[in-house]
């Protein structure tokens, strides 16, 4: 799952940034950059959303 989708998702069932932001623990501001790609969704907030970052290898070496 994405975590830009599920946070515009959230602003938009919630009615705000802020009000995500309150829920999830976290500033509107970073909320926001993180909607609109400027920063990457933390291991925090992937946490808060249900998520977790998983790296997998496609192709190459093993």
């Amino acid at each position: 799952m994405d975590p830009v989708e599920i946070l515009r998702a959230a602003i938009d069932a919630e009615g705000s940034a802020s009000a995500v932001a309150r829920r999830l623990g976290v500033s509107a501001a970073y909320v926001l950059d993180v909607r609109n790609g400027n920063r990457p969704a933390s291991p925090r907030l992937l946490n808060a959303l249900g998520l977790e970052r998983r790296i997998v290898r496609v192709g190459g070496r093993t």
